[in-house]
C-alpha cells in the first residue's frame, strides 16, 4: 500500500462512518452532503437548472456509489501481526540476516537486551514509591513529572559538562514528537522551515505534515550548514512574507539541524559555524531547532562530548538566550521503544512567557491529557536515580566505538580509491560518496540483490532529491562481525557496479 494510500485511510473511514447515517437516514445527511458537494466534482458541476427534484435525487447517488467505493476502499486494510517497526514488507527487516540492512538507525538485540534487568529494577523501585498516593498514574503536569526533570537535568549537566537546568526542561514522547510540538506551538500556518541540503529523511515527512510551511534547502560545507547562504535566503524569505505572529507564535520560521554527529553526514558543526549561525538566527529573529540525539555517543578522546549549539546560544554576555531549542530523546541513549525524551527551552523563553511552560499549557497537544507519557517517564527517573543509564551508556558507547570503528577500518582496507568518506568522531552514521556517474539508488538495489546488503540512497535525505551519488551506513544494529562482512561485501559490490553498470 502506497503512503499515499495510507494517508487517505483515515478519511476514508471517516466517511465511511458518515455512510452509516446516510443509510440509515434514507437520504444524505446535512453535513455529508456539504462535504461531499466540496470534495465531488458530479455534484458540484449539476447544473442549477436541473429540476430539483432530479438534482437531489442524481446527489443521491452520487454519494452512494462514493461511500460504497471508499467503503470498499477501508475494508482493504491489512492488520498484519508485525512485531517491531522493521517488520514490514516495504522495507528490508533488519532482523533478518538474508540481506544485512546497513540501513536502520536503531540499536540492535543485543543492547536492548540489556535493558531489561534496568527495567526490572527501576520498575520495582518506583512502584514502592508510588504506595502512598499512586501520582505517577494521575494525569501529570503539562511539563512533565518534576522528579523526572531534575534527575534528567543532573544526568545531562553530568554528562554534557555544562549546566543544564530543571526548569528549562520539557517532557515529550521522543525527538520526532517534540519536532512536531515546537511547530506546532511556535510556528503560524505560513511559516518558513530551512534546512540543510542533508538532513534526517523522517523530519522532512514530518515537515509534509504542514503543507502551508514551506521547507527551503540550504547549502552545506564541511564545517556545517552555509552560514552566509542562509543568511542570504533568510532574509530573502522574510522579506518576502508576511507573518502571523502571535504571543504563541514567536518566531516566523526554524532552521532545523543535527550539529552533532549529523544524520546522515556523521558530521560535527565547527565552533566558527555554532557561532555563526547563532548571530543568523539573532538577526533575523528565527529560531535553531537542533536534534540533540547523538551527542552523548562520542568516540573521542576528550572527556567531554563537543559542546552543544545550545550553550552558544545562551553564553553571549548580556543575552541569555531563546533562539536555539534542544530536542533530546532516549531512542539512542538507552532503547527506542521507551518513547520517552525531552525539549531544553532558553532562559529568554520563559522571560517572555512568565514561566518555562505557559507556551506549552497553550498547546493544544498537552493542554487537556498533561503530560505525555508520564509512567515511563516516572521509570526512567528511577533508571536515572539509581545510577543504572550512566553504566548503560558507558556501555553502549564502549559498544557502538568498537561497530563503528570496525565499518570504517573496512571501508579504508576496501572501498575503492574513487570513493570517499570522513570518519566521524560518534554517533551512528557514515557517509559515503560515490562517482558523480553513479546512481545510489541503482547501486543499492544492486548491492541487495547481488551482495545481500543494503544501504540507504543520499536522495532520500534531500528535499530536492539530490546527492543521488551518496550512500548512508548505520553502524548500532548489528555486531562486529555482521558489519565487517556486511561493509566488505557492499565495497564489492561497489566496485563491482561501477566496473560493470557505468562503463
Amino acid at each position: 500500500m502506497s503512503l499515499k494510500s495510507k494517508m487517505m485511510i483515515p478519511r476514508l473511514a471517516t466517511i465511511k462512518r458518515k455512510s452509516v447515517q446516510f443509510d440509515q437516514s434514507g437520504g444524505p445527511t446535512h453535513n455529508l452532503a456539504l462535504y461531499l458537494k466540496a470534495k465531488t466534482p458530479e455534484i458540484v458541476n449539476l447544473s442549477h437548472n436541473v429540476n430539483p427534484t432530479s438534482k437531489r435525487r442524481r446527489e443521491h447517488q452520487v454519494v452512494q456509489s462514493l461511500c460504497s467505493k471508499m467503503a470498499g476502499i477501508v475494508e482493504e486494510i491489512e492488520d498484519e501481526h508485525l512485531k517491531h517497526l522493521f517488520d514490514n514488507k516495504d522495507v528490508i527487516n533488519v532482523y533478518n540476516l538474508d540481506v544485512v540492512n546497513l540501513s536502520a538507525g536503531a540499536p540492535g538485540p543485543d543492547l536492548l537486551k540489556r535493558c531489561i534487568p534496568l527495567f526490572m529494577q527501576a520498575t520495582v523501585h518506583r512502584m514502592e514509591k508510588e504506595q502512598e498516593h499512586a501520582y505517577l498514574f494521575q494525569y501529570g503536569i503539562t511539563s512533565g513529572l518534576w522528579e523526572y526533570r531534575e534527575q534528567l537535568s543532573q544526568f545531562l549537566t553530568k554528562r554534557y559538562s555544562e549546566q543544564v537546568n530543571r526548569a528549562d526542561l520539557v517532557l515529550t514522547c521522543g525527538a520526532a514528537h517534540g519536532l512536531v510540538l515546537i511547530i506546532d506551538t511556535f510556528l503560524p500556518r505560513n511559516a518558513v522551515i530551512f534546512v540543510e541540503d542533508v538532513t534526517y529523511m523522517i523530519a522532512l515527512e514530518a515537515f509534509r505534515q504542514f503543507p502551508s510551511m514551506k521547507v527551503v534547502p540550504v547549502p552545506q560545507t564541511s564545517e556545517g550548514v552555509d552560514t552566509e547562504a542562509l543568511n542570504i535566503i533568510a532574509s530573502e524569505e522574510k522579506s518576502k512574507g508576511s507573518w502571523e505572529l502571535t504571543e504563541n507564535k514567536l518566531f516566523w520560521a526554524i532552521f532545523y539541524t543535527i550539529p552533532i554527529f549529523h544524520n546522515p553526514t556523521g558530521l560535527t558543526m565547527s565552533q566558527n559555524c555554532c557561532e555563526s549561525l547563532v548571530r543568523v538566527a539573532r538577526k533575523l529573529d528565527l529560531a535553531v531547532v537542533r536534534d540533540d540525539v547523538y551527542n552523548l555517543l562520542y568516540y573521542g578522546d576528550s572527556d567531554s562530548p563537543p559542546r552543544r549549539l545550545f550553550s552558544y546560544d545562551r553564553g553571549t554576555e548580556g543575552f541569555r538566550g531563546g533562539h536555539v531549542i534542544s530536542n533530546g530523546t532516549f531512542s539512542k541513549i538507552m532503547a527506542p521503544g521507551v518513547r520517552v525524551g525531552w525539549l531544553e527551552v532558553a532562559p529568554r523563553l520563559a522571560l517572555v512567557l512568565r514561566n518555562s511552560y505557559e507556551l506549552f499549557l497553550r498547546s493544544g497537544i498537552l493542554k487537556s491529557g498533561g503530560a505525555v507519557n508520564q509512567y515511563m517517564s516516572g521509570v526512567i527517573t528511577s533508571i536515572l536515580e539509581l545510577g543504572l543509564e550512566d553504566k548503560h551508556l558507558d556501555f553502549l558507547v564502549h559498544t557502538c566505538k568498537e561497530r563503528m570503528q570496525a565499518v570504517c577500518d573496512t571501508l579504508d582496507q576496501f572501498l575503492p580509491s574513487y570513493c570517499s568518506f570522513t570518519r566521524p568522531e560518534g554517533g551512528y552514521f557514515v557517509w559515503l560518496r560515490l562517482p558523480e556517474s553513479v546512481d545510489a539508488n541503482r547501486l543499492a538495489k544492486w548491492c541487495q540483490d547481488k551482495y545481500k546488503v543494503a544501504a540507504i540512497p543520499g536522495s532520500r535525505f534531500s528535499v530536492k532529491q539530490g546527492f543521488k551519488n551518496y550512500l548512508r551506513l548505520a553502524i548500532a544494529f548489528h555486531q562486529v562481525e555482521i558489519l565487517t562482512e556486511a561493509t566488505k561485501n557492499l565495497c564489492l559490490g561497489i566496485q563491482d557496479y561501477v566496473g560493470n553498470k557505468c562503463k
